[in-house]
């Protein structure tokens, strides 16, 4: 029995074929003589886990440093001194990417879209109710509109006979040259023409070279002129024809020529032609009258060159336009990115040198300059090289020179410093570009992600846009028959869907500019840690990912971003309503300025918080709190860091321009 026992378990331990039964192979050598002990079948292999679900442990701060790219944790063997496996991962796979997800911030995303649902009916009632001419043309001193029939109105429609049917004549003229109209407010002496005056009364008296009231106000209707003429001067009597060239009426001369802008007759000359006109010209008035009619009139001359100039030149040259400021810019972005790839650590580390010996020499000829430094045998050394320096002391300068020797030492110390304690970051920052350099190479379509928001934000201001001028045309028109003005005015419920729709812009616009944020974050999350297993289409596939599960987390930023920007566009408007008694009191003026400026940092920080809460966000799929959390734990804790990357991309971005604008600027011309 023992030995039997014995045998058997020999048998289990020996056997070559684990799936065949000891009874089995021991029955096949031996025969059934020998008593068998039912042994238990060995147990399948356990399956080891995926590699999404597999515990890593942290890396230490010397691994993070020994690999060949500084901003890539590579997966190795760590250091003895490591803290006990987290369940997460540190390297989020295209399983985690793709299907460790759950929606985020849903709340968020149900109230941004009911938002747009406001959005959309205040668009539906500002389009059904408003009225786009009264924008699009002017009025008259009677306030009836341009370039559409009107209606009689008040004591006039028992003086005349006929409608004011202005079709044919869209531009509005402002016959007194002292007197100019404001947005809401429309000043007397003016009148609906068909056409804008060009002759002059240079070139003689003539109905031409005047513009007069309507005959129906001037009692000089009649069967040879219409009631809403306005050319009728031969007609006038002589005591009429000498106060209007007197600037009385009831007509009124042209000075220079006038061209329709946006249904306005506007001056076509320039500043000088007018004061020579002024100067000239023999008709009553004050040398200050003359002055305010030659700087009103110039100015709007220069307002429209200006605009007429760059229509004109875009008209011309859109050809080279596109070919070296698009395509050629878009080329040479290119091929700066590839020689970034491959340079970018010559280049900042010969900025940086560069920085700090030029910071060396200017305290040094300072110091030269002060008698702080004797250098005899540089200054011959600066006279047999034939260079025009001057390093002698100066009597009269040296104590100024010797406080600038002083201050630039010690910018010159920290300068040096700051290099040597920051030389591992400049390291990381350089790798940081060159990571970003193959990432486009391996994505080339990711140049042109940018494309899509500004798509979007086009189409969005187009509409907002159109928006806005119908809101603004659905006010009431009040005419003063007294004094013949006019003037727009809303009810408090146009002035609350201003300023909804004024909201919906601040936050629309951040949101768009998140969803790029995001989907490019996406992108480079999949090229960064699955560059062998990279799946296609990785800015589709951000995209998809973004738009399926995050919607909710944007809203949410966005909405904290505009929040403080509409409260900075309330603030500028009480500061445009307060600025006469800030000109009397300097401290509301200080307190005003201080509030603009903490409003402006709080936006520019929480726009930061943002673009790094939106990359943890397309990288681990976290919720907005939670990103935005880790977000200032991590640029707290990486300050220098960042402070290094930031600064040397900024400057490497900055060199690209300027190479780019140097080159196809002359080219262009």
């Amino acid at each position: 029995k023992r030995r039997g026992r014995a045998f058997n378990t020999f048998t289990w331990l020996t056997n070559p074929d684990p799936t065949v039964s000891p009874h089995a192979a021991r029955t096949a050598r031996h025969g059934s003589r020998f008593r068998t002990s039912r042994v238990p079948p060995t147990p399948p292999p356990r399956p080891r886990p995926p590699s999404a679900l597999r515990r890593i442990p942290s890396p230490t701060i010397s691994t993070f440093l020994r690999t060949t790219d500084p901003t890539r944790v590579v997966r190795t063997r760590f250091s003895k001194r490591r803290k006990k496996t987290s369940s997460q991962t540190i390297f989020p796979t295209r399983a985690q990417l793709k299907e460790r997800r759950r929606c985020t911030d849903v709340l968020f995303c149900l109230i941004f879209a009911a938002f747009w649902g406001g959005m959309v009916a205040i668009g539906y009632i500002a389009i059904t109710g408003g009225d786009p001419n009264l924008l699009y043309y002017g009025f008259d001193s009677g306030g009836y509109l341009c370039g559409v029939k009107n209606e009689l109105w008040g004591d006039e429609g028992d003086s005349v006979t006929t409608v004011p049917d202005f079709t044919d004549k869209p531009n509005v003229m402002y016959m007194d040259v002292t007197e100019y109209p404001t947005m809401t407010m429309i000043t007397p002496k003016s009148v609906c023409v068909e056409d804008c005056p060009t002759s002059t009364i240079a070139s003689g008296l003539s109905d031409d070279s005047f513009v007069c009231n309507y005959a129906a106000w001037t009692g000089y209707a009649s069967a040879d002129v219409d009631e809403w003429s306005t050319s009728y001067y031969s007609k006038l009597s002589a005591a009429d024809q000498a106060t209007s060239i007197l600037l009385s009426g009831p007509c009124y001369p042209v000075f220079v020529a006038y061209s329709p802008i946006m249904n306005r007759c506007a001056p076509t000359v320039t500043e000088e032609q007018i004061t020579a006109l002024a100067s000239s010209s023999n008709l009553a008035g004050t040398g200050q009258d003359a002055s305010e009619v030659t700087t009103m009139l110039g100015s709007m001359s220069t307002d429209t060159d200006v605009v007429q100039d760059y229509l004109e030149d875009l008209l011309k040259a859109w050809q080279i336009i596109a070919i070296c400021g698009f395509g050629g810019g878009l080329v040479f972005s290119i091929v700066w990115m590839v020689f970034l790839r491959y340079f970018a650590g010559v280049m900042a580390w010969v900025t940086v040198i560069g920085v700090n010996l030029i910071l060396i020499a200017v305290t040094a000829y300072c110091g030269m300059k002060a008698g702080l430094i004797e250098l005899a045998g540089v200054s011959d050394a600066v006279d047999a090289s034939g260079a025009s320096v001057d390093l002698t002391g100066a009597e009269e300068n040296a104590a100024a020179f010797e406080y600038i020797t002083y201050l630039m030492c010690g910018v010159a110390g920290l300068a040096l410093l700051f290099t040597l304690l920051m030389i591992r970051r400049l390291m990381i920052a350089i790798a940081c570009l060159k990571v970003a350099s193959q990432a486009i190479a391996a994505m080339p379509m990711i140049l042109f992600s940018p494309v899509i928001p500004l798509v979007m934000n086009v189409v969005f201001m187009a509409w907002a846009v159109l928006v806005a001028t119908y809101l603004y045309a659905s006010g009431t028109i009040e005419r003063n028959s007294e004094t013949g003005e006019i003037a727009i005015t809303w009810n408090e419920t146009l002035q609350y869907m201003s300023l909804y729709h004024l909201f919906g812009i601040f936050w629309t616009t951040q949101f768009i500019a998140g969803f790029g944020v995001m989907v490019t974050a996406g992108a480079i999350a999949a090229f960064y840690w699955q560059r062998d297993d990279m799946p296609r289409g990785p800015i589709r596939k951000a995209m998809g990912r973004t738009v399926r599960y995050h919607i909710g987390s944007i809203a949410l930023g966005s909405f904290i971003v505009a929040v403080v920007q509409f409260v900075r566009a309330i603030m500028e408007y009480v500061d445009k309503k307060t600025k006469k008694a800030q000109a009397g009191n300097p401290v509301v003026k200080f307190f005003m300025c201080c509030i603009k400026y903490c409003l402006w940092y709080l936006e520019k920080v929480l726009k930061y918080i943002n673009r790094n809460a939106y990359i943890l966000i397309a990288v681990k799929g976290y919720s907005y709190c939670y990103s935005a959390l880790q977000a200032i734990k991590l640029i707290i804790t990486n300050m220098l860091r960042i402070a290094a990357v930031n600064t040397v991309g900024d400057f490497l971005t900055w060199l690209g321009k300027l190479v780019i604008t140097g080159f196809w600027g002359p080219a262009a011309v």
